[in-house]
């Protein structure tokens, strides 16, 4: 099976750098990352990695917490 990802560049760029810093090709990484390998716990190396996605959300409505109608009668 192979997927096809369509990333910003910047966190593409990220990912690959986060990859050479690890010694791993960014093939494995991914795979690493969706196998659920890597450490729970990793020191920031100055950049911040894949999951992060900073900069990514470009607008959130004001209301986006808010209740949604059709869940009000279990919300009370």
């Amino acid at each position: 099976m192979s997927v096809t990802l369509d990333l910003p560049p910047n966190i593409l760029e990220q990912a690959r750098k986060y990859a050479a810093s690890e010694g791993v090709s960014l093939n494995e990484l991914l795979l690493r990352m969706l196998k659920n390998e890597l450490p729970r716990e990793q020191p920031h190396k100055g950049n911040d990695i894949l999951g992060r996605m900073r900069g990514t959300v470009v607008f959130m409505a004001e209301d986006f917490n808010a209740p949604l109608e059709d869940l009000k009668e279990y919300m009370e």
